[in-house]
């Protein structure tokens, strides 16, 4: 039983969130979207009736539906652990040319998403449904929940096709995903299933389970029938041994996955092979000039206003997300400015930029705002918490318009680019969206992308009050980011009327805002989107895609010579029948109720291994190692509700020897938004510091051993403050406690020893703490591990013992007060050589302070290996754990004391990016990146009076050595760093030590 636990998003718990209860839903929705709430709800209930009827039947019970407007991004999510829970994102992806062929947005997410839970959901091996009815919805795969073992593809690929299917547009009828595989057959980068089952940021990236994963699917339905996906999630649910995709293929379709998919991506080959032929029957085939490499997401280009420069935002997986700006031929590119995503912009007439980022309002909460840059570098800010994107500045630079958002949809602004003051221009309305608002050359109109329900994805023209003068088209195909050429005579868009991308233009009268008929300037054969004319009106500029992701283009501007597009592909034919009018669900609207979801819904048997004290060997002297408690057997349970503004978790466990428990509880409450506040209560078992003694008795040689249990009782109460922000988060925790400390006395019989006593038995302290977190860390998509930044710790502790009598304050063994400090920094920098990722340079250093008493030499360990603890067997493979002063190539506690610190130094190489799988097995490999390092530390202290135990310090460990990491994906879900590292001693015997870890060292 492979754990598995979901990813679980931030909503803002501090939201006033409302909920309708509709027949097989729980909808929760902020108080003011309340009528966003009740069309989720229809949405909710007739996705529920269609995929009813066609998969298979939902699970019992109500799920919970959040609508949420807390980030100006779209995106969506299912899980089915600890309850069946469905998450939207209220932002309509009008702007999205992969998302953009819809009927609703709404519609078509709640779709996917409940696809999700169907699929996921179900089981039918009779072990699984007994897993399930004992232990509840225990976060694991295998037998509780099978779906979730399967490749992304799978559940992606499924749930994309059931969005299309059940719907009349969706990703499966659109263009871009063929526009994917199309190109990726053209260019020789098509993926094998065994490539497609990883997550490599091989393009292309994020999009490959649902590219690959839908259309193999729609191969699979369009050869067998749409029945079958039903019977091919039973068949997966019902395994009695996991993981066999190939088997439940057979089981399903007659014929395994493997074999479908060679056979699948043989026909698109062969189908590529006639794709000139086609083309030509629009016109010449368009061969353009790449202008850029390695540009990954290169869009947008446009020509800076006095002709000198070509910007576009670039995000290329290897550095920061930017505005990168070049000559117009693409040569000497460099760094505009730096932006928070891929950002939308437009030049100012003096030659700056007005660009559109996201930010974070505060600690759950991303808006996009607008900004502006100049040439040196500086930025200033001009909006905040407007929610605007896509501007467009007017020819003086005195305004713009943009889109702005909420709400669940989003309408037109005019922003006065001095103050940053924001007018409604075209009111917001559920059922029409906007995207790539452009002001023309003479300031009188505007052209801008409107959705309408229905696909209708078109090009229009408005005037200065905000009526549309003119709809440039109107057909079910996406028609997104128009563009004026330099005069305004012509008005150009991306469109995939042709069932590809491509430019199209119609000329304009600048004057009457009459339009001609629509002209196809390029004519790719795999796509284009984003068009611009730079100021000559020689170059037309767009972003051309490729198998490696979108590239600046370029064709020579020449409308004259351009032929009339063709109508629309059959597939963007209207309907039949008109769309219906979105309609309300109609129910009592209440308060929101934790309860429901917060509820246990499984609980975890744990097991933990005996207490032990170590064995003891000296000259005259050895005692062996000696179990005081058996195993410890018990059971978890946690719960968190649908905000996340409770989160629980409790744990119980008795020892099979000794009559001992243990039990643990902890609550946060988030409902404050800043700061969480959490309470937690613990009882536990284990061994004393000096677990086992040695006395002898009076005028006797005879020798007793004695062992010390120790039982710890703590209640801790803690604040945790958060300042959030894109490029850098801070985290300040304050916390307070108390501690009872009972320590038990046993004989060589492990019973209560009566003969002999502890000075001290009993002891309580109080605890305080404050800790502090700053990071500007990050790591870009082909990166394993940081790439740049900064990452800062530090804590500050004091316990105290209390009611010490006075002649035993500062005793050590007697007085358990400790003040302590201990600091951690990290430092990332990227060296400028760049295989598949840039070579980095990473350095760690950390240190310790003790004070007090009870800040023994036992204090700190310096030494070893820092790891990854190993969670899929349960028996910790490769003995991972994360140490705070690490010194490769030496045991953990190879020095000691109250003062220590340590100091690490990596060279790290990308040496291979394989993106390679062993067919439909659960096993793919990836990244591969070695690293050559050094490493020092030391500790030491206290230096007590003679007689007293002495702790110098001693000589510092040095090592140096080499580590290889590998990136692994098991069971189609768990991904592992794989290290393996050498390091020679070079201090003490000078020995090599080999070893094995998880994760990254830091």
């Amino acid at each position: 039983m492979l754990l598995s636990r979901p990813v679980r998003a931030q909503v803002p718990p501090d939201e006033s969130w409302r909920s309708i209860e509709t027949q097989h839903f729980r909808v929760t929705f902020p108080e003011r979207l309340e009528a966003l709430g009740r069309r989720a709800a229809d949405r909710a209930e007739e996705a529920y009736v269609e995929l009813s009827a066609a998969f298979i039947e939902p699970p019992n019970g109500p799920i919970d539906l959040l609508v949420t407007d807390h980030a100006d991004v779209s995106n969506g999510f299912a899980q089915v652990t600890p309850s069946n829970r469905i998450v939207i994102y209220a932002r309509p992806p009008v702007d999205d040319p992969g998302l953009g062929h819809i009927d609703e947005w709404l519609e078509l997410v709640i779709t996917h998403e409940l696809a999700h839970i169907v699929q996921l959901d179900h089981t039918q091996n009779p072990i699984g449904k007994l897993a399930r009815n004992i232990f509840g919805r225990v976060a694991a795969p295998w037998p509780f929940f099978p779906g979730s073992g399967t490749p992304r593809w799978i559940t992606e690929g499924l749930a994309t096709w059931y969005e299309s299917s059940l719907t009349e547009a969706g990703r499966v009828r659109g263009t871009f995903y063929e526009m994917i595989l199309r190109t990726a057959a053209l260019e020789g980068r098509l993926e094998s299933i065994g490539q497609t089952q990883g997550e490599s940021p091989e393009w292309p990236a994020g999009a490959r389970p649902y590219a690959y994963g839908s259309l193999f699917f729609d191969h699979l339905t369009d050869k067998y029938g749409a029945n079958l996906m039903g019977v091919f999630t039973k068949a997966i649910a019902g395994q009695w041994i996991p993981y066999r995709i190939n088997a439940a293929g057979r089981s399903a379709f007659g014929s395994s996955l493997s074999e479908e998919w060679s056979l699948w991506t043989e026909g698109i080959r062969s189908r590529i092979t006639g794709l000139d032929s086609q083309l030509e029957e629009y016109g010449p085939i368009t061969t353009p000039e790449r202008l850029t490499a390695g540009g990954r997401w290169a869009l947008r280009p446009k020509v800076s206003p006095d002709g000198r420069w070509l910007l576009y935002a670039r995000s290329d997986g290897r550095s920061d997300s930017q505005l990168a700006f070049s000559l117009i031929d693409g040569a000497g590119t460099r760094e505009f400015t730096r932006t928070n995503g891929l950002a939308t912009y437009d030049w100012t007439p003096e030659g700056s930029v007005v660009f559109a980022q996201l930010e974070y309002a505060d600690r759950y909460r991303l808006f996009d705002d607008l900004y502006e840059a100049q040439a040196d570098g500086s930025t200033r800010r001009i909006t905040k918490g407007a929610r605007l994107t896509d501007p467009s500045v007017s020819p003086d630079g005195s305004w713009a318009i943009a889109v702005s958002g909420g709400g669940g949809t989003n309408g037109l602004a005019l922003i006065d680019l001095e103050s940053g003051e924001v007018t409604d221009f075209v009111n917001s309305d559920p059922d029409s969206h906007w995207a790539f608002p452009s002001i023309s050359p003479n300031g009188r109109w505007i052209a801008a992308t409107r959705w309408k329900t229905g696909a209708l994805h078109d090009v229009v023209v408005l005037d200065g009050n905000g009526l549309i003068v003119a709809e440039i088209t109107n057909d079910r195909a996406i028609d997104l980011a128009p563009e004026w050429s330099s005069d305004g005579s012509y008005l150009l868009w991306a469109s995939d009327r042709t069932g590809i991308l491509n430019i199209l233009a119609v000329p304009f009268d600048p004057e009457l805002a009459l339009t001609g008929p629509p002209l196809l300037l390029t004519n790719v054969r795999t796509g284009a989107l984003y068009p611009s004319v730079d100021p000559s009106g020689r170059w037309l500029y767009f972003s051309g895609y490729h198998a490696d992701g979108w590239e600046v283009e370029r064709v020579p501007f020449d409308p004259e010579a351009a032929v009339t597009a063709p109508p629309a592909d059959t597939r963007f034919n209207r309907l039949l029948e008109e769309p219906e009018p979105p309609s309300l669900y109609q129910g009592d609207v209440q308060k929101y109720s934790a309860g429901s979801t917060l509820a246990p819904r499984y609980w975890e048997p744990l097991y933990s291994e005996a207490v032990r004290t170590p064995a003891i060997r000296t000259e005259d002297l050895y005692i062996r190692s000696r179990q005081l408690l058996g195993p410890a057997i018990g059971i978890q349970t946690s719960g968190i509700d649908l905000v996340g503004r409770h989160e629980w978790k409790a744990s119980a466990r008795v020892f099979t020897s000794g009559s001992r428990a243990d039990a643990g509880f902890r609550y946060t409450y988030s409902g404050l938004g800043n700061p969480r506040l959490s309470i937690s209560a613990n009882n536990r078992w284990g061994r004393g510091k000096n677990s086992a003694l040695v006395t002898q008795r009076e005028n006797d040689a005879l020798l007793d051993t004695l062992f010390v249990l120790k039982r710890d009782r703590s209640l801790n109460a803690s604040a945790q403050f958060q300042h959030r922000k894109w490029r850098n988060s801070l985290f300040v925790t304050l916390s307070a406690g108390m501690l009872w400390e009972k320590l038990e006395l046993l004989n060589n019989s492990l019973e209560p020893e009566n003969n002999y006593r502890l000075n001290r038995p009993r002891n309580r302290m109080s605890d305080l703490s404050i800790a502090l977190s700053y990071s500007t860390a990050r790591s870009h998509a082909y990166q394993v591990g940081g790439s740049e930044g900064v990452v800062l710790f530090a804590r500050a502790r004091t316990r105290r013992s209390l009611s010490l009598p006075d002649s035993l304050v500062g005793l050590s063994g007697l007085d358990s007060s400790v003040d302590e400090l201990i600091g951690r920094a990290r430092v990332y920098v990227p060296l400028g050589i760049t295989g598949h990722a840039p070579h980095v340079l990473a350095l760690q250093t950390s240190f310790g302070l003790g004070k007090g008493p009870n800040a023994t030499a036992g204090h700190f360990d310096v030494g070893g290996a820092s790891g990854s603890p190993e969670q899929i067997t349960g028996i910790s493979l490769f003995g991972g754990s994360q140490i705070f002063f690490p010194v490769r190539g030496y045991p953990e506690s190879a020095r000691y004391g109250r003062y220590a610190w340590a100091a690490s130094a990596e060279y790290r190489i990308p040496l291979a990016l394989m993106n390679w799988g062993l067919g439909a097995w659960p096993l793919h490999f990836d990244r591969i990146t070695g690293s050559i390092f050094a490493d020092a530390g030391n500790a030491w202290g206290p230096r007590m009076s003679a007689g007293g135990f002495q702790n110098p310090r001693r000589e510092a460990l040095y090592s140096v050595g080499a580590e290889v990491t590998g990136e692994l994906l098991s069971f189609y879900r768990i991904n592992m760093l794989v290290r393996t590292g050498a390091a020679l001693q070079l201090a003490g015997n000078k020995k090599a030590q080999f070893y094995v870890r998880l994760g990254m060292p830091f």
